[in-house]
Order: C-alpha cells, then sequence, then structure tokens
C-alpha cells in the first residue's frame, strides 16, 4: 500500500531509526554486563556466600538468565520498542499490571547508574592514591564520569556504543591473560573440581541463593539491547540473537573466570578472596608482577567507564520510553531536533544519578553503596523477571495462538520461574541482617505503591493506563507495513532520518 509523503514525513520526539547493527546491538548488553567488572568485583561478594561452589552458581545462574533471555526473544521477534519490560508485560497482563511493572523497571534500572559509580569514585580513587599518589575524592569522580557519559551520549548514541566496545574488548583481553595463565599454572594448590558442585557452598543452600542475587546483578543489562529496538536494523532478527548471544558467551566467561580465581586463591583460602577489595589485582601482583597489577587496575577503570556509558545510554531510553507513553512527564519523551538522542532524559537522569549515588556513597561508603545498592536493585528486577515469564505463554495465546511451542513458550518460561522464586525465596529465609533486611520491604513498598497510583488513575478515568498500552511498532527497512493488534494499518518505520 502506498504511504501519502506527508505521512513519511520525520516525525518529531522519535529515536534514530536503524542506527545500530548485530554488533552495536550484541555490544550494549555486552557493555552493560560489563564481564569485566563481574569478575573484578562482584566475584568476592559471590565468593563470600558460595565460597568453593561459586563456579557451579554461576552455572545455574547462566541457564537461568538464558532462559529468561529466551523469553524475551520471543517477545521481540514480534514486539520491538524501547520500553523492555513493562512494554511486554502490558500486553499479556494489561494496563495495571504494566503500569506496577514499568515503575518496579524504572526502580531497579535507576539504582544502576548511581552503584556502578559508586564503584568507580571508590575504586578510582583508591587505584590513583595506592599506584599513583594522587588523591582525588569519589564524590569528584562520581560527577566526573556522569558528565563525561552524558556528553557523549547527547550527541550520538552509536559513537557512545563503538567507544563502550573499545574499552570492552581492552579489558576482557587483560584480564583474560591473567585467568588463563593462572589455571595454566596450577594456582595455590592445584585444580578445583569440586568448585563445580554445590556441596562447597560458604553458607549452605541458603548462600547459593544469596550469591544467586549478586549473579543477577553480575547479569543486569543483558536485556539493555532491547532498550534500543527503535534503533535497530532489523530488529525481529538481531534482537533475540542479541540477547541469548550476550548471556551465553557472558555465562561462559564468568563461570571459568569464577573458577580461575578459586584456583588462584585455592580451595582452602576462599576467605581470603571474599575479604579481597580488588582480589584480581592481588592475583596479578602474585602470579605475574606489580607492573601487570597496574595494568589490571587500568582494565578495571576502563569497564567502569564501558558500564557507566551502556547503563546511562539504555536508561536514557528507557525514561524517553515511559515519557513519551505518558508513564512518566511528556517532556521526557523529547528528543533532540539536531541529533535525535533523548536529550530531556540525559538531563534529568544525569542529575538523579547524582544525587542518590552522592548520597548513598557518603552515608555508606563508595564501595559498601555498590553492593547494597546491588543487592537491592536485584531483588527488584527478580520480580519483574518472574511475571514477564508468565506473560509469555499468555501473549502468545492472545496475540499468536497458531504460533504457539509448548517448550519456548511454557516449558522454558516455567523453568526460568522457578530458578527466579528459588532464588527470592533463599533470600528472605532467614530474613538477612541489616543493611539488607529492610531491602525486600522496599521491594515491596514500590510495588505496592505503584498499584495504588495505578488504581486512582483508573478510577480517575486518567489517560496514562490506556497510553502505556500502545505499542508502537517498529520494523526494519524490509518490512513495508504491519498490523497493530486491532487490526489497523501502522506505518512502518522505514522513514529516511538524518544520520548519526
Amino acid at each position: 500500500m502506498a504511504v501519502p509523503d506527508a505521512v513519511q514525513a520525520p516525525p518529531t520526539n522519535e529515536l534514530r531509526r536503524n542506527a545500530l547493527g548485530l554488533p552495536s546491538a550484541m555490544g550494549m548488553s555486552l557493555a552493560f554486563i560489563s564481564p569485566t567488572i563481574g569478575v573484578i568485583f562482584i566475584s568476592a561478594l559471590i565468593a563470600g556466600k558460595a565460597g568453593v561452589s561459586s563456579p557451579f552458581t554461576f552455572i545455574l545462574g547462566t541457564l537461568g538468565i538464558a532462559l529468561m533471555a529466551s523469553t524475551l526473544a520471543q517477545f521481540t521477534r514480534r514486539v520491538t520498542s524501547a520500553g523492555t519490560f513493562y512494554k511486554f508485560i502490558t500486553l499479556a497482563l494489561g494496563k495495571r499490571a504494566g503500569f506496577v511493572a514499568g515503575m518496579l523497571l524504572m526502580f531497579a534500572y535507576a539504582l544502576q547508574s548511581p552503584l556502578n559509580t559508586n564503584l568507580f569514585g571508590g575504586f578510582v580513587s583508591n587505584a590513583l592514591k595506592t599506584d599513583f599518589g594522587i588523591d582525588i575524592p569519589w564524590w569528584v569522580l562520581i560527577i566526573a564520569v556522569v558528565i563525561g557519559v552524558g556528553a557523549l551520549a547527547w550527541f550520538s548514541v552509536r559513537t557512545s556504543m563503538k567507544f563502550g566496545m573499545t574499552l570492552l574488548i581492552a579489558e576482557v583481553v587483560v584480564v583474560a591473560v591473567l585467568l588463563f595463565l593462572i589455571v595454566f599454572k596450577g594456582g595455590d594448590s592445584g585444580q578445583v573440581p569440586q568448585a563445580f558442585t554445590p556441596a562447597h557452598s560458604a553458607q549452605g543452600l541458603g548462600g547459593l541463593g544469596q550469591a544467586f542475587v549478586f549473579i543477577v546483578l553480575a547479569f543486569f543489562g543483558f536485556e539493555s539491547s532491547s532498550t534500543v529496538a527503535e534503533e535497530v536494523r532489523n530488529p525481529r532478527r538481531n534482537l533475540p540473537i542479541a540477547l541469548i548471544g550476550s548471556v551465553l558467551i557472558t555465562g561462559a566467561w564468568f563461570t571459568f573466570a569464577m573458577y580461575s580465581i578459586i584456583v588462584g586463591y585455592g580451595a582452602g583460602h576462599v576467605n581470603q578472596l571474599a575479604a579481597a577489595a580488588a582480589p584480581l589485582h592481588d592475583l596479578a601482583v602474585r602470579y605475574i608482577g606489580p607492573w601487570y597489577g597496574y595494568l589490571v587496575d587500568l582494565a578495571a577503570v576502563s569497564a567502569l567507564v564501558a558500564v557507566v556509558l551502556a547503563i546511562h545510554t539504555a536508561n536514557f531510553r528507557i525514561m524517553f520510553s515511559l515519557g513519551r507513553d505518558g508513564l512518566l512527564p511528556k517532556a521526557l519523551g523529547r528528543t533532540h531536533p539536531k541529533h535525535n538522542t533523548p536529550h530531556v532524559a540525559i538531563i534529568v537522569y544525569s542529575i538523579a544519578t547524582l544525587v542518590i549515588g552522592l548520597i548513598a556513597g557518603t552515608v555508606w561508603g563508595p564501595l559498601a553503596a555498590f553492593g547494597n545498592l546491588g543487592y537491592l536493585s536485584s531483588l527488584g528486577i527478580l520480580p519483574i523477571f518472574i511475571v514477564t515469564n508468565i506473560a509469555l505463554p499468555v501473549f502468545i495465546r492472545k496475540r499468536h495462538p497458531k504460533e504457539f511451542s509448548v517448550m519456548f513458550h511454557a516449558v522454558f518460561p516455567a523453568l526460568s520461574t522457578i530458578t527466579f522464586v528459588a532464588a527470592i525465596w533463599l533470600n528472605v529465609s532467614p530474613w538477612p541482617a541489616a543493611p539488607l533486611s529492610v531491602m525486600p520491604w522496599i521491594i515491596i513498598a514500590v510495588v505496592v505503591g505503584a498499584a495504588i497510583w495505578g488504581t486512582v488513575l483508573k478510577r480517575r478515568g486518567s489517560s496514562t493506563l490506556d497510553r502505556i498500552g500502545e505499542v508502537l511498532f517498529v520494523e526494519a527497512e524490509a518490512m513495508p507495513e504491519a498490523q497493530d493488534f486491532a487490526g489497523h494499518e501502522e506505518v512502518s518505520a522505514s522513514r529516511p532520518l538524518a544520520n548519526s
């Protein structure tokens, strides 16, 4: 069907179409996950809970996250939107369920930048002082990195993501050399095959469950490629590949890296690993020399910059999507007239990151703030994973009944749900000690508050819930037309826009 020229004119408040390919989409998820961050910083948190069995826990975690990636892949083959989880849940379970999911999603994602900027500020401040005798306060570094990544994202999403991919490759190479060398040399006391069994957890079965939350933190952001769905070429093909591929790649890397670190410290010295502030730096000095310790520190800084850049890019777009649909103030749904980037969302989110990050860093200290906010953020995303798994079979039955697959649309989501429910249960039974003890209540409060707010909007006849349910289909250039769920023809996104 011919499309009138007037309809083809570039609309306002649209993200730049076809700006990213499959490598950039997968790079978005890989950079957000930041494999080096998980190895350098999260490994000690996991070892403190799962002990020698940490690699086994990573295998379970990879399986659970991969099944979740399969669920998202099934959605992204049929729906492409920057709104990710809340869009999918809305389509399957209704507007109020989508509203609550959107609020909890925003809460979980909003904590990612403050926790990682605290890690950046605390680690870089310590490294500069220890390695080079330079004393820069952590809070100055937080402000600098937030301004820097915001400015880069303001001008071009493509440039910011290429920069992030360059940092990602460099840091992985540096860390990989050390890890392979440790395994080759046999580490502290030889290979540790018992690391691949659940019998050597530091805190028993409960320790495995508590470690799982930090594994979710390690994988956090695997879904971020879907937040640039409206800018990816051929999103129905490329997004599923990016989602599942990024999880499998990083899962294999995390498992190997965790095993290498256990071997490096030795099965009898895992308590030293759990207490280490910079375990890979310590291992680099021990197995190669102080100079490689400095190089590992530089890789860590590279990883932190890359992950903050990826987190901000994803969060800018989620905030943009929520603003565009009326879930948040509409001003957040505006795009820059020249660069077609969500400039209002960039400003607002950067300010929010600084406020939350600086307060948390002052109260707990920057490195402790990373662990505490990471735990809270992971607890927030787990219920969204569960609800999204429940939404998939409902969505397929309602919208695409002829495509229903028992394996992909029932068995896989069910297995993923069981994994995440078990993780939540093991984190609240027994109840954790302070300050983690208050965090499940915070998640409950966010959910209840969002449910009440959604109910009030519904009773007032607000159009907000209706706008959430309106799905914007973004097709690749090869897709001439699309049909919305009501049967109305929609214009595809093959409209010419300025190059980034």
